[in-house]
């Protein structure tokens, strides 16, 4: 078991560093590509900060609190584009009929499909989160320890497997779908901009959409709440390594049922 995952393990890394190469013959594109992302982001940072600036605290969350809410977000969304990316392509891929060359391969269909493309906007994604987190750690009264430490990492690789099998699923659907297009995994990205604030300043509806129809508060809200030590987080702190296993369960079932539908669409 253990030598057969480090051979996909293995071979995950080769087909990344084909799509790097791949990628690295467009040197002004790539150049391009990661000055709109950081303004993009610097944008986005800068509404937050308009904001709070004039609303000291919502729902007692203030500004610094509210960043490590966009950084759990924001590492969660560079990890599909980087390591991911072919997430967003399935219905391309279909379309398309690249799934064919894919079939004949002794290698699973998912880890060639996830490994189909790669997007260095991700990178930098990861490298922006991963910098405002630290800003707002630095503004935060967190009592760290080695435990809280892991407890960090655990959250956000926890934050990451919901993200992918959210888009993951979202794509899939495109096996049931007629035409070349899927806007179900954008539906989910959108939804997702609203994940940035405290789960609290929404009414009960969105609340339950958010923990029970698409777990956007398992991302960021509860990891960062708990950190944070903020009250009634415990509960969905625990819950949520099943919420990941049972998105792990539905990714691989929408697989196999996709696949079994699946019809190449010729010439």
């Amino acid at each position: 078991m253990l030598k057969r995952w480090l051979r996909y393990l293995s071979l995950y890394w080769k087909f990344q560093k084909q799509n790097i190469k791949s990628l690295a013959e467009y040197k002004a594109d790539f150049v391009m590509l990661l000055f709109f992302t950081g303004f993009s982001q610097l944008c986005t940072l800068a509404v937050l900060g308009i904001l709070y600036s004039n609303i000291p605290q919502i729902q007692g969350w203030n500004l610094w609190e509210i960043l490590w809410l966009y950084s759990f977000l924001l590492f969660s969304e560079g990890c599909i584009n980087f390591f991911f990316q072919g997430t967003w392509k399935i219905a391309q891929m279909i379309n398309a009929a690249e799934l064919d060359r894919f079939l004949v391969r002794p290698v699973p269909m998912g880890l060639q499909m996830v490994t189909a493309r790669i997007d260095f906007d991700g990178l930098h994604k990861m490298l922006i989160a991963s910098a405002v987190f630290l800003l707002g750690v630095s503004h935060c009264s967190v009592s760290w320890s080695p435990g809280k430490v892991l407890l960090l990492l655990v959250f956000f690789l926890e934050s990451c497997i919901l993200r992918v099998c959210m888009i993951w699923l979202a794509s899939c659907a495109s096996f049931w779908m007629e035409g070349g297009k899927n806007n179900l995994n954008f539906f989910l990205i959108s939804i997702g901009e609203m994940a940035k604030y405290p789960l609290t300043i929404y009414p009960t509806l969105l609340k339950n959409v958010f923990a029970y129809l698409i777990p956007y508060a398992f991302v960021s809200y509860y990891p960062a709440g708990y950190l944070l030590g903020k009250e009634g987080m415990t509960a969905g702190v625990l819950l949520t390594p099943l919420v990941c296993l049972l998105l792990l369960l539905l990714s691989k079932a929408a697989l196999t049922r996709g696949l079994a539908r699946y019809e190449s669409s010729g010439n």
